[in-house]
């Protein structure tokens, strides 16, 4: 009887193979002539009991597969993870800054809540206190996850509040994160087994891409006594550009990983304070100061021509052009290659042509070519900056 451990793993049985083993052993009790028909009670009471057995059998398959973090999923993959220092990265909420217009001075309650033209609600994290005129505030999101909001966009109030007399969307919300995919969080487990094996600078990249909330990251370095005047950094230095997490966090991180006497570029900074016990039991303490840097968003806009590959083509569905081309993801220091956008356009249908694939990050200059990299800097398509033109 199955299930059992073997050289390559963990042998199940079949449906099948369970039901012929249980009707063998009957029939050796009962006699070869017992009837095992499906409308048969004996052959019924076979087949109850072999869905069981098939049932105990998934199970523990299932439970020694997730033994492996490679193969694991969901909490099973979570618990795993905690043995090697790395955690799922949790949804994030997406922030707003919205100015509001008060005909008094009034303190706004946490939780207060306001809802855009597209019905998602945003709320307030803290009491904030208004003065009488323009205030701009922080919200957050309701819901976790990338939640957009745009410039312009009309704003009304759910908790209601008769001294906030106006709303305005004067900029784009800061987009939030999405929880973190059993498929991401297994790459970067097993990316975290190679940081002893990596050089000091990789290392450092690899335990700040670790940090929770980190979306993004790189180490910029400049190992010559020269400076660099495309990195704009001075001889021996680094230059950390972080996307996501807590400003601790990163400062103590980088504080560790980094080599003593390397110089650091940054206008974020911070300070780990590190405790060191000498032989007579004093404590020292060490004060690090740490600078990096946070990278700068650039717009990408994009212009392509399409047309039906034949008159009886089903309408070309434009938003679902959009919506592909924007689902397109760059790193920080990522190029932007016009034509490596269209695998992304033909996401989004099949009953058309396109051609005349142009991107630009000013929506003066475009190209055909790409948008060379730059240091510090990452892309990002939005479907508001995505123009289609059929013909």
């Amino acid at each position: 009887m199955k299930p059992e451990f073997t050289s390559t793993g963990l042998d199940v049985q079949t449906y099948e193979e369970i039901f012929t083993e249980l009707s063998d052993g009957y029939k050796a009790i009962y006699g070869s002539d017992i009837s095992i028909d499906s409308d048969d009670p004996d052959g019924q009471r076979i087949g109850i009991e072999a869905t069981n057995l098939l049932d105990v059998q998934s199970f523990a398959s299932y439970l020694y597969s997730s033994l492996d973090p490679d193969f694991s999923g969901g909490a099973f993959l979570d618990v795993l993870c905690k043995f090697f220092g790395v955690f799922r990265r949790p949804a994030s909420q997406s922030q707003w800054d919205l100015e509001l217009t008060a005909s008094n001075s009034v303190t706004l309650p946490i939780g207060y809540t306001v809802k855009d033209d597209l019905g998602q609600e945003w709320e307030t994290s803290t009491s904030e206190s208004l003065a009488a005129g323009s205030n701009t505030i922080t919200f957050v999101a309701s819901n976790y996850g990338a939640v957009e909001g745009v410039t312009g966009a009309t704003i009304e109030q759910v908790t209601f509040e008769p001294l906030v007399t106006a709303i305005v969307a004067g900029s784009d919300a800061t987009i939030g994160i999405e929880e973190e995919t059993d498929q991401d969080l297994r790459i970067r487990r097993n990316k975290s087994l190679k940081i002893p094996s990596y050089s000091t600078t990789g290392g450092l990249l690899s335990n700040i891409l670790n940090i929770p909330g980190v979306s993004d990251a790189i180490v910029y370095e400049n190992k010559t006594s020269t400076y660099d005047a495309v990195l704009d950094m001075d001889g021996h230095s680094l230059w950390c550009v972080i996307e996501g997490g807590s400003a601790t966090t990163i400062v103590e991180t980088i504080a560790k990983n980094r080599t003593g006497g390397c110089d650091l570029k940054g206008s974020e900074s911070g300070t780990y304070y590190e405790d060191v016990v000498r032989p007579d039991g004093v404590t020292v303490q060490i004060a690090h100061e740490m600078v990096y840097d946070r990278p700068i968003g650039i717009d990408v806009y994009v212009n392509l021509t399409v047309t039906r590959k034949l008159p009886t083509s089903p309408s070309i569905d434009h938003d679902a052009i959009k919506s592909s081309i924007a689902a397109a993801t760059f790193g920080i220091g990522d190029k932007v290659l016009a034509s490596a956008l269209y695998s992304d356009v033909y996401a989004g249908g099949s009953n058309f042509i396109a051609y005349n694939l142009e991107v630009s990050d000013d929506d003066i200059t475009y190209t055909d070519g790409a948008l060379d990299s730059t240091p510090g800097v990452k892309y990002s398509i939005d479907t508001a900056n995505i123009t289609i033109t059929e013909v």
